[in-house]
């Protein structure tokens, strides 16, 4: 214990230091005498205290301040004292902050239209973790963060375009998530290196070859006798609805009642993936649809069983006719002859309504206000007309 006078004041402090009596020399310069085994660590850990108070007293007068036992020892503390250095926190690798971010999608919200993420997410992006995975076992390494560079973007792009035989598409979205999950992991303090923001960069887009019903397809699928077959008979209407619509299947299978206002000819809806209002005038194919059900419409399956059971209908319908779509895969470009039966999907009906309507000579804007598309450019991936049918189109607009 330490006995320290200054200005008409007393302070004892504690040191932690413990002598026997017999080795303490109250009177001279070294407290611990010289037959104790500790004097040496004893007598410089009291000069140093002696020394603090020193430095603490000519801070004080310094700065103006007003010396007291309660700064002493709190200056004192600061400097024999000092609370231990937190222990640095574990190192997350790039395999481990996916586990992270996939986790913590269901929690989090659209950066733009404040909504849930859709539960679709976590089954993409856990489809990306493990193509990386896999990648970093067919490498033999494990990158982390510091290794996402441009000889990495060639290695990877290289494995998912040799190895996997991924389509342009397909590869251009794996690097899209891919460099989602690094920056996420940078605004967490994860990911310090900023190498990869450079490395990832690609414009791979291939436009599809997808399908469109004209409306005399949508003619046969009207007049298709379903009454046996209740479950396509369900799912027909929807699709059907959503050909005269333009709205997503997201969209046309949760149509409720207090969206449909029957006097107007109006339906108002909130789009999903948007949070976009849409209004949509209502043709007489569909409010004769919307009738059928008292304006209830009928739950919808799985997009998945729903796109199963369009084929069967398509099929029966008798979308024979032979399409050829070319896809590249691994670099090489793939022909493919089939049915068109067999590419019907819920999304075809949005395609249908968008190229049906500017046959019909509407203007795109006009349609992009149903539609929801913010711009030309991506309005016109929907527009799906053949050569023939452009030539047509043409022909008929100059009333040649």
């Amino acid at each position: 214990m330490i006995s320290y006078h200054f200005n008409g004041q007393r302070i004892f402090y504690y040191t932690g230091l413990r002598i026997a009596e017999t080795e303490f020399n109250q009177y001279g310069k070294f407290p611990a005498k010289p037959e104790c085994i500790d004097r040496v660590y004893i007598n410089n850990r009291l000069l140093l205290i002696r020394n603090f108070i020193g430095e603490i007293e000519n801070e004080a007068l310094a700065g103006g301040k007003i010396l007291t036992p309660d700064l002493l020892r709190m200056e004192l503390n600061k400097r024999l004292k000092p609370k231990p250095e937190p222990a640095p926190a574990p190192h997350i690798t790039l395999k481990q902050y996916f586990d992270i971010y996939i986790e913590a999608i269901p929690k989090r919200t659209h950066e733009i239209t404040g909504r849930r993420l859709s539960k679709a997410m976590p089954v993409k992006y856990n489809a990306i973790k493990k193509l990386f995975n896999d990648f970093c076992e067919a490498e033999g390494r494990d990158y982390d963060f510091q290794d996402i560079d441009k000889l990495f973007f060639e290695r990877f792009s290289a494995y998912m375009m040799n190895e996997k035989k991924y389509a342009v598409n397909t590869y251009g979205r794996a690097i899209k998530f891919l460099k989602t999950v690094l920056n996420k992991a940078k605004e967490d303090g994860f990911n310090n290196s900023t190498a990869y923001q450079s490395a990832l960069k690609t414009n791979a887009h291939e436009d599809s070859d997808s399908i469109y019903l004209n409306e005399a397809e949508l003619n046969l699928f009207r007049d298709l006798d379903l009454s046996t077959r209740p479950g396509l008979d369900r799912v027909r209407d929807l699709f059907l609805i959503g050909c005269e619509t333009g709205l997503r299947f997201s969209d046309y299978t949760s149509i409720s009642p207090d969206d449909i206002n029957v006097k107007q000819k109006r339906l108002r809806v909130l789009a999903q993936k948007t949070n976009q209002k849409v209004v949509i005038p209502l043709s007489p194919e569909v409010l004769k649809l919307f009738k059928k059900y008292n304006y209830d419409l009928p739950k919808a399956i799985s997009n998945q069983k729903f796109n199963l059971a369009l084929k069967d209908i398509a099929e029966l319908a008798g979308l024979n006719e032979v399409v050829v779509t070319n896809i590249t895969k691994g670099g090489e470009t793939i022909t493919n002859s089939q049915p068109k039966f067999k590419l019907v999907t819920s999304h075809v009906a949005r395609r249908s309504f968008a190229t049906n309507q500017i046959k019909k000579g509407l203007e795109p804007m006009l349609i992009m206000a149903i539609t929801g598309h913010k711009t030309e450019k991506e309005f016109l991936k929907y527009i799906k007309l053949t050569p023939e049918e452009k030539a047509d189109l043409f022909e008929k607009r100059n009333k040649w």
